[in-house]
């Protein structure tokens, strides 16, 4: 027999087993945390950081239009959206009832937005802080309010058709706004925000300011514009006129100082007015110049020496019959020297003049002064006008052209030759634009002016500007004159084109395009009558004496004598000191006593900025009038008033 063997210890099998399925569970955590905190610590911790860190895009405000002293034309303030997460909406029946109240929209239409299945939906845009308000008191979960900027013009409709406006998402949709979309528009500013354990943003971190947006300054003076569009009105009531046009333009460097377009309409509510009362007539509208257009015509002449010293034109006294056509001026004259054409504004003239020139020679000229292409002026929607090849001129033409039929300009383009006419014979781009700031004020891009091409020699501008004084000193442009002032230029008045054929008996375009010459910087003013209602609706009569008030009342702050101009409402460093001293001045907006009002802060001694943005978050309707520093308001510090209530301000040098 076998002895038998020694007994199993099955307890210390079992501890041995249970060490060794320790030792690897050990060992495979000692593997695991290896790989967590060392081999692969890097990337985990990039993923760790991606859950629970976000990136919200907030949008960022657009930058302001200034004009050329500094002062706000356009800016963007801060307002609420209200807007709603579906999916996290618990009572869409009770949310969208409470919200119809607040907003004051239909119930199923809130409602529908509240079932669509989407993570975001905007339930109201830019609403009043009375209705932000409220939503944030209903405390509604999945809905809440969110901070957007609303395009603000203090002026209203100042110069509504040169800056155009931005739409509801901050993009430029005409005029300047939509020319500098590029450098208004801000991307959006990315913030951080870090995730609870439901996924909801809890802490948040700025990444960086844009530094894309810029603010843009123009050559547009905001005095000189409320001067011209206050004028232009008022001679568009007195002469019972459809619409009328009015331009101050730099003549030595194509800068625009004012562009006044009636009929107008407010920039802060643009939706209100039809496509054809926001078109910019000065670039977009062709006309027939009438006899403006003889001073190009007395231009290519002389240039080409083409007349001679002393020379006399037989004009028919008055009336003409030419290539199967009559022409007739409006005072018969038997014979006039060519000077004497341009003054007392002889058609039968004007054609005797151009039967010294070619086809070719004409129409050289003519696209010489721009015309027939566009100027390139910072604008959009600018047309080129009509200027026919002269294979296609028929024989009455050239003549017709000679008296301005018969040919298509824009008032940019009119402006642009004039200049060109008066200043030595340089053709400059016409531009409203004058630099570009970042947000900290420097300039990053500056406009100087451009010379596109010299048209006529310095003694044919010089023998011009002779002629066109004397136009105004003893011929059709008398009532343009100025006492004490060097005024020139000449009047025009056209017939319109009937749709049915020929001319309009009884619709005419009266106008008058002239100079200040010894203001500094010689100042072009062209002013435009459009179907005056009146028996005298001739460019003299109606024309120059609006020619002669903006010219006056330009003179007027500049000091009533013909000094230095610009800026003409103020140094850029008077202003400057100005809003230095203002920026002491702190307000709080304090609410009303009733529900939805507000008291009226003590505005004196703020600049146009301050104004602004108090007006901001009260959303009232402010009116702004003058420059400076505010001197007086209405009403007065400490009234209570609704949202929404108009508040007027006004601006002077003297703040006390």
């Amino acid at each position: 027999m076998y002895p038998r063997g020694k007994p199993i210890h099955w307890v210390s099998v079992r501890i041995a087993i249970v060490a060794v399925v320790f030792a690897a569970g050990a060992a495979g955590l000692l593997a695991r945390a290896y790989r967590l905190h060392v081999s692969e610590a890097d990337a985990l911790k990039r993923r760790a950081e991606k859950q629970r860190t976000m990136v919200l895009q907030l949008e960022a405000r657009r930058g302001m239009i200034l004009d050329r002293t500094g002062e706000q034309m356009a800016a963007s303030l801060e307002v609420r959206s209200v807007y709603a997460r579906p999916r996290k909406v618990v009572d869409k029946q009770f949310a969208a009832r409470t919200l119809a109240g607040i907003l004051d929209v239909d119930e199923k239409t809130l409602l529908k937005k509240l079932n669509e299945d989407r993570a975001f939906v905007w339930l109201q845009r830019k609403v009043s802080p009375l209705v932000a308000d409220k939503v944030k008191a209903a405390d509604i979960e999945g809905v809440a309010t969110e901070t957007e900027f609303h395009r603000f013009y203090p002026f209203k409709d100042l110069a509504a058709h040169a800056l155009g406006f931005a739409g509801m998402d901050s993009r430029g949709l005409e005029g300047l706004e939509l020319s500098y979309d590029a450098d208004l528009r801000a991307d959006p500013v990315p913030i951080t925000a870090q995730r609870d354990a439901l996924g909801r943003p809890v802490m948040f971190a700025a990444v960086g300011v844009d530094p894309k947006r810029k603010d843009i300054h123009l050559t547009l003076d905001c005095t000189i514009q409320y001067i011209v569009e206050k004028e232009l009105q008022s001679a568009i009531t007195e002469a019972q006129a459809k619409s009328g046009l009015a331009v101050v333009m730099n003549a030595d460097t194509g800068e625009i100082l004012a562009m006044a377009i009636r009929p107008g309409y407010n920039l802060n509510s643009f939706s209100l007015a039809s496509a054809d009362v926001r078109r910019n007539r000065f670039v977009a509208d062709t006309f027939e110049p009438g006899s403006t257009f003889k001073v190009f015509l007395a231009a290519t002449a002389l240039d080409l020496d083409r007349i001679a010293p002393g020379e006399k034109f037989d004009c028919h006294s008055g009336r003409w019959r030419y290539n199967g056509a009559e022409i007739h001026d409006v005072v018969p004259h038997s014979k006039l020297t060519f000077d004497e054409i341009l003054v007392h504004s002889s058609n039968i003239g004007a054609v005797k003049i151009s039967e010294k020139l070619t086809r070719s020679e004409s129409y050289h000229f003519l696209t010489s002064f721009g015309f027939g292409s566009p100027t390139g002026i910072d604008l959009p929607g600018e047309r080129p006008g009509m200027l026919a090849a002269p294979a296609k001129w028929s024989n009455l033409t050239k003549a017709n052209i000679a008296f301005g039929q018969g040919i298509g300009v824009t008032a940019a383009q009119l402006c642009g030759g004039f200049s060109a006419v008066i200043n030595g014979g340089l053709l400059y781009r016409p531009h409203l634009m004058k630099r570009v700031t970042n947000a900290l004020g420097e300039t990053v891009r500056e406009y100087h002016p451009l010379v596109i091409r010299r048209v006529v020699k310095a003694s044919t501008s010089q023998h011009l500007v002779s002629i066109l004084r004397q136009a105004v000193q003893e011929g059709t442009g008398k009532a343009a004159g100025i006492p004490g002032v060097d005024v020139i230029g000449k009047t025009g008045t056209a017939q319109k084109a009937d749709p049915s054929g020929g001319y309009s008996e009884d619709r005419y375009v009266a106008s008058f395009i002239g100079a200040l010459m010894d203001s500094k910087p010689r100042l072009v003013i062209f002013v435009l009558l459009d179907e005056p209602g009146v028996k005298k609706r001739t460019g003299g009569k109606i024309a120059a004496p609006l020619f002669s008030r903006i010219g006056s009342a330009i003179l007027g702050v500049c000091g009533g004598k013909p000094v230095e101009i610009g800026p003409a409402m103020a140094s850029v460093e008077k202003i400057d000191q100005q809003r230095e001293e203002s920026t002491a001045k702190t307000v709080v907006v304090k609410k009303g006593p009733r529900e939805g009002e507000w008291l009226i802060p003590d505005f004196r001694g703020m600049d146009i900025r301050q104004v602004v943005d108090i007006c901001g978050k009260i959303k009232c309707d402010v009116s702004l009038l003058g420059a400076g520093l505010v001197i007086d308001q209405d009403p007065k510090p400490g009234a209570a008033v609704k949202e929404g209530a108009r508040v007027n301000i006004t601006f002077g040098e003297n703040a006390s």
